[in-house]
């Protein structure tokens, strides 16, 4: 079947949507599709896929985003394609897949990281009016035969926001890279991590990885700190330009000494395998690979109700999860569980991310694709 895959920025080297996008498209060709990518942002070259452009010629990035969202569907079916999905937010799809929701839902949890005024001011900007003009026009489209969710917790998020039917939306979670994460370690790996951040070597450490630290609850992990029974460390992995906000917080309260700030890294593969335990008590998270990855290398887990990833957590780690990551008491409850029990959960880690495979999401999406009329 001749395939185009609608994707706003095409980035091999990319990650989150990006890697998804990449390892979907490698998917795809193995399963004996042609595929042709539609994109609005270049970055990379490829010898793999024919690379179609759409909206370079748009001025200003609302402007751009508004006529690949428009355009991209029609200029694929114009060069042939029998099925067009679309990654973005992006009319005449016959398959969407939403990673992120509905961007309206993002406004509105957003008050929540940046208060009142800064989530108001985010409404009236013209990009994020743009995001919503492109989203109704992809979720309300005539071509659109089926919606791919990354979790039930994005597909009742679609039903709330579009009154779109059970019917026409599919679950499929993402897979996780299984040789690349892995519980294997060595001493002197383990020992080469924890002296690169400066953390103890028999110290148990809990590592958050994001960018983006307000979204992703790290104002609360910060503040619980000082509460936890052990003298636990942070290492929290990734950017934010509130950095030196975090970092002074966590030295007046006394915890500057236990959490470190590493920035973003390359190889938190390695760093997975140095840590004793994962934590991300996000406040709007569609799914959270990140959680998956930190199952596979045999971390016990915690993060929240809100993160679409507590789907499919094991019974035993659901203690771990918040309902509202707001609340510093039960927060400190469930981390204190986390570090005392939850190396106990490594086995059983492994094993949960080990039901997640890039193939059997592969084998997902190409039979959602063979049932989908074109």
């Amino acid at each position: 079947m001749r395939i185009a895959l609608l994707t706003r920025r095409f980035d091999p080297a990319g990650g989150g949507t990006e890697r998804d996008f990449i390892i979907t498209a490698k998917l795809l060709r193995e399963a004996g599709h042609a595929v042709t990518i539609f994109a609005e942002q270049v970055r990379g070259s490829t010898d793999d896929w024919t690379l179609r452009r759409i909206g370079r010629g748009a001025a200003g990035r609302s402007l751009s985003l508004l006529c690949f969202a428009f355009a991209a569907g029609p200029a694929a079916r114009r060069d042939g394609a029998d099925l067009v999905i679309s990654f973005a937010r992006a009319a005449g799809a016959d398959i969407l897949r939403s990673g992120g929701g509905a961007h309206s839902s993002y406004l509105r949890a957003a008050r929540q990281w940046r208060g009142t005024l800064g989530a108001g001011l985010m409404r009236v900007r013209p990009y994020h009016i743009a995001q919503l003009i492109a989203e109704r026009g992809a979720f309300t489209s005539r071509e659109l035969k089926k919606v791919i969710a990354v979790s039930n917790l994005v597909r009742d998020d679609l039903v709330r926001e579009f009154g779109l039917t059970r019917a026409i939306l599919t679950t499929i979670y993402n897979g996780v890279d299984l040789a690349r994460f892995t519980p294997s370690s060595t001493p002197d790996e383990r020992a080469a991590v924890r002296a690169q951040f400066k953390l103890p070597l028999e110290a148990r450490v809990v590592l958050f990885v994001g960018n983006g630290f307000g979204r992703k609850g790290l104002d609360f992990l910060v503040e619980v700190w000082p509460r936890l029974r052990s003298k636990a460390h942070l290492l929290v992995v990734g950017a934010d330009r509130a950095l030196n906000r975090y970092q002074s917080r966590a030295a007046a309260i006394g915890v500057g000494e236990r959490i470190v700030f590493a920035g973003p890294q390359q190889r938190v593969d390695s760093i997975f395998r140095a840590v004793d335990a994962f934590a991300l008590p996000s406040l709007f998270e569609p799914f959270g690979n990140v959680v998956l990855e930190a199952m596979a290398s045999g971390l016990p887990v915690m993060t929240s109700d809100l993160c679409g990833v507590s789907e499919i957590l094991p019974p035993s780690m659901r203690e771990f999860c918040v309902l509202d990551p707001t609340n510093i008491s039960d927060l400190a409850s469930r981390l204190d569980a986390l570090i005392e029990t939850g190396p106990k959960l490594r086995v059983e880690a492994r094993a949960t991310a080990e039901q997640f495979t890039w193939d059997r999401y592969g084998n997902e999406i190409d039979a959602l694709i063979r049932a989908t009329p074109h």
